[in-house]
């Protein structure tokens, strides 16, 4: 018989976890494994993984008073208990999402669970966009994360802000996203524009950026900042891009297919995120020879730009820094790329063939 896996990410949405996901699914180096995904509809990762066993979450029950990932939760924790009901115990449960909810069904149904943290869960509690539903959940994971077999966290601040919630902290282990499938070696003709791939959501902290750039454009007029991604702030941003006269040098592509060709082009990718968990568009931007700047949030960045040798490093919500980090970087062009050439050194940390095998063998260990 075939080992059963069965991954928990009840809310599937386009960003770097969904990225991880399909590269863990689809460079599984075990045969003998049947992997199972309890997810909520999306049709461009549907598609991608459709060929697996793929059970769609849906909204049965719905409660009006909670937020929409809430829902997906306890709609996708009964889709759980009836899934792990028919396989067995010997069925191991992955949750990469709502791991609360996943640690429930398993304790009634003394199934083993890993979950996984991919973002700093102090940050992300500080920082919510809905501080009472955060709070309420930082108590939760303070009960519940002990009862969990196991933990992966995909970086070494991540793990040491997943340490508070946890007795036994050899449960934890650190495995980079596996992500990266090739090192780039081509060379691109790079123009005036600075790039930030991210979701229009508090967490990455575009308004600083935008204010930053208004900064930077006193100095260099002739640069444009280019925006991909799609989110609940985006009028809102727009309205502030408006408000500094800045219409005509911001823009705002939406959510895009491929934004690794604008990173191709581009002269600096920025980051300027309240917290990250590590940061798979700093990745790219590396491996494509884009300078970067991010802000030194708990976790992620600092890891990947190897504690700012491999790129700039400014403090969180500080956009007059940023500004000037944005500055120097252009200024001082050429050690810019040094330093982006020091960070590709390192790239192979993030190798998707050996951080999935790592990631089985700790699911199946």
């Amino acid at each position: 018989m075939s080992q059963k896996i069965v991954f928990f990410y009840p809310s599937l949405e386009n960003g770097g976890v969904t990225k991880n996901l399909v590269n863990i699914f689809e460079g599984c180096p075990y045969k003998n494994l049947e992997l199972h995904l309890i997810s909520s509809d999306n049709p461009i990762t549907k598609k991608t993984l459709c060929k697996y066993y793929f059970h769609t979450v849906k909204l049965k029950y719905n409660f009006f008073f909670l937020p929409g990932r809430f829902n997906s939760s306890i709609n996708a924790m009964i889709l759980l208990h009836q899934l792990l009901k028919k396989f067995g115990k010997n069925t191991i449960v992955h949750s990469m999402q709502s791991n609360i909810a996943a640690i429930l069904v398993c304790l009634f149904s003394k199934n083993k669970i890993i979950i996984r943290n991919s973002e700093d869960p102090i940050s992300s509690t500080i920082y919510s966009e809905n501080l009472f539903f955060s709070f309420f959940v930082f108590l939760l994971k303070i009960i519940f994360y002990n009862f969990s077999d196991k933990a992966i966290t995909n970086s070494l601040g991540s793990k040491k802000s997943l340490g508070f919630f946890f007795y036994d902290k050899k449960k934890i282990k650190t495995i980079y996203n596996p992500y990266l499938k090739t090192i780039n070696i081509k060379k691109y003709k790079k123009n005036n524009t600075i790039v930030n791939i991210a979701r229009l959501r508090k967490q990455k902290d575009h308004e600083s950026l935008i204010r930053a750039f208004k900064i930077f454009n006193e100095y260099y007029n002739n640069y444009k900042l280019i925006i991909i991604g799609h989110g609940n702030l985006e009028e809102k941003l727009k309205h502030l891009v408006s408000s500094l006269n800045l219409k005509n040098k911001v823009i705002f592509t939406g959510w895009v297919k491929n934004p690794r060709s604008y990173l191709k082009k581009s002269k600096l990718f920025v980051l300027s995120s309240l917290y990250e968990g590590l940061g798979n568009v700093l990745i790219d931007a590396i491996n494509y020879d884009t300078p970067c700047i991010a802000t030194n949030c708990r976790s992620g960045p600092k890891e990947i730009l190897k504690e700012g040798k491999g790129g700039y490093l400014v403090p969180v919500k500080d956009y007059v820094s940023l500004s000037k980090t944005m500055i120097y970087a252009v200024k001082n062009y050429q050690l810019s790329k040094n330093k982006n050439n020091f960070a590709k050194k390192y790239l192979r940390r993030f190798d998707m063939k050996n951080n999935i095998k790592l990631y089985f063998n700790f699911l199946l260990k």
